[in-house]
């Protein structure tokens, strides 16, 4: 696909949480990597859009240094426009050719590549390669994700038909609205059987039509290139290049424990004989997979092949869990009792060491605030009011790897910070007030993530928050707001009706401002100067 396409139809913005640097070193050190902190680290985003993550970083580590390169001019546009906006002398956006560019000499701490592996000719994936093995510093780390098999087989089928369906359209709009027309014809009226090749077919354009953005459709299956690869010949041409495997990003998409039946991992084993690649490889086609995002080093740096539990102790966790007894009425965090830890996709881990459930109490009252393991550690032994032994610890350590390789939690490096508590004056992220006045209701969040705005009160009471009104002169400003909108549901108050809406908003703005906390929307500002004191 050419820069003019991309220019002509933007591709939708995201940050992504996997290819974050707090997460790219937790794992470089649980394998035994002294990766740099992202707190002070040289970053290199190599097809970065408009720079969205790379902002994002930027604000949260203003000693670091993070460099986006982007083929599409218009892109990387509306980024410097919103760096100048946010005053970031830590972050260049460059639209240039990324073979002809030539990267700092003093090398990355962090080379990462998102959906760009499968979209570019195979020459710039060679140049995309020889630069991590000849730019990444001793211990650091690469993240390339590409479009893998054999589940893309099943995407290319949707793929070749939408290519050879709108072959005759040169106007990207033109060609994407008959691509949409396809696949509805598909969905609707031609796959009505739900069995064998046309029920694959079938939940293949469901999928791209309920859940895939339009321009995503445009940019990724009706690309020029869109090549997938098997996950043992993207290593092959890696170590070609004197890189290894590491990890992947999403650590729990590589755990055994993913095969229900423990006789089937027990012959996956056997069948990889002790090779990380070969058990990958053959997850990859028991779980049809279709995308990785693989963090490679150099072949020489060291990395151990499996994680040491040891390390979460210089490490943050944080995980969204649901906690339940499998005990009735017994005290859940005794000696023998199970507790077990529910995650919202489905992650689950039961324990009975009770320093173990004691921690996982406080990560499930802290979500999403991450805590450093160490003293996850001391918190739960003084609550228990016992002096915890080496070997309290170590099984503790063991329990939350387990959590973090079956994806129940996460594990971070020097995370970056936000508020968790609205506060007397609350604040929202600079970026997103900027992304709020350019009219977006997906927005990008410091814990980080994208969040989308579900209403319009919700984004008038974001763009309030600029730390200096207190609650009470927000729900006056708030009410004012919204009385010189027209009504949008059929309960609200009249248009200009502002003591109506300061009476309907009343009991909900402190609900409202907690909720931008737990979203992580929200940073903590200095105190309002006392008056009094500046006379």
């Amino acid at each position: 696909m050419t820069d003019f396409a991309y220019d002509l139809l933007d591709y939708p913005a995201h940050v992504h949480p996997q290819m974050h640097p707090a997460r790219l070193a937790a794992i470089a050190r649980l394998h035994g990597l002294p990766a740099a902190s992202p707190a002070d680290c040289d970053l290199l985003e190599v097809g970065c859009g408009d720079g969205l993550q790379l902002l994002t970083l930027a604000l949260a580590y203003p000693r670091s240094r993070f460099t986006g390169i982007d083929l599409s001019q218009a892109a990387i546009a509306r980024g410097e426009a919103m760096r100048r906006r946010l005053g970031l002398d830590n972050l260049r956006l460059l639209a240039a050719d990324f073979t002809a560019w030539a990267p700092d000499p003093r090398g990355y701490d962090y080379i990462t590549a998102h959906g760009f592996w499968s979209w570019v000719p195979e020459s710039v994936r060679r140049h995309l390669l020889a630069t991590c093995a000849a730019h990444l510093r001793p211990h650091a780390v690469a993240y390339i994700s590409y479009n893998a098999l054999p589940g893309c087989h099943l995407r290319r089928i949707l793929r070749d038909l939408l290519l050879y369906g709108t072959r005759h359209l040169a106007d990207p709009h033109a060609r994407l609205a008959h691509a949409q027309a396809l696949l509805r014809w598909l969905a609707e009226d031609v796959l009505r059987q739900r069995e064998g090749y046309a029920g694959v077919v079938l939940r293949e354009a469901h999928d791209l039509l309920a859940r895939t953005d339009t321009a995503v459709i445009f940019h990724d299956d009706l690309a020029d290139t869109n090549d997938p690869i098997q996950f043992s010949d993207f290593m092959a041409q890696a170590e070609a290049h004197g890189l290894a495997f590491l990890a992947e990003a999403d650590y729990h998409e590589s755990d055994p424990r993913i095969l229900p039946d423990p006789a089937a991992r027990t012959r996956l084993q056997a069948l990889a004989g002790g090779d990380r690649l070969r058990r990958e490889q053959y997850l990859d086609f028991l779980k049809g997979r279709r995308f990785r995002q693989t963090l490679l080093c150099h072949a020489g740096a060291g990395a151990r092949a499996e994680p040491d539990a040891a390390a979460l102790l210089g490490l943050h966790a944080v995980g969204e869990l649901r906690l339940e007894p499998l005990q009735a009425e017994a005290d859940p965090l005794a000696a023998q009792v199970p507790l077990r830890g529910l995650g919202p996709d489905g992650a689950e881990l039961v324990v009975d060491h009770p320093l173990t459930k004691a921690v996982l109490q406080q990560l499930a009252a802290a979500w999403p605030q991450p805590r450093p393991v160490a003293d996850l550690l001391a918190t739960a032994a003084a609550r228990l009011h016992v002096l915890s032994t080496a070997d309290d610890t170590a099984a503790a350590l063991t329990a939350l790897l387990a959590g973090f390789q079956t994806g129940l939690l996460q594990l971070l490096c020097d995370p970056p910070a936000f508020a968790t508590t609205p506060g007397e004056r609350p604040c929202t992220s600079p970026l997103v007030r900027l992304q709020l006045e350019a009219g977006a209701d997906l927005v990008a969040s410091l814990r980080p993530a994208m969040v989308r705005l579900d209403s319009r009160l919700t984004c008038e009471l974001l763009t309030l928050l600029d730390g200096q009104r207190d609650h009470a002169a927000l729900l006056r400003d708030l009410a004012a707001r919204m009385a010189a909108l027209p009504a949008d549901t059929p309960d609200a108050p009249p248009p200009g009706d502002v003591d109506g809406w300061q009476a309907r908003l009343a009991p909900i703005l402190a609900q409202g401002l907690q909720q931008a906390a737990r979203l992580g929307l929200l940073v903590a500002c200095p105190p309002a100067p006392d008056p009094q004191r500046t006379m």
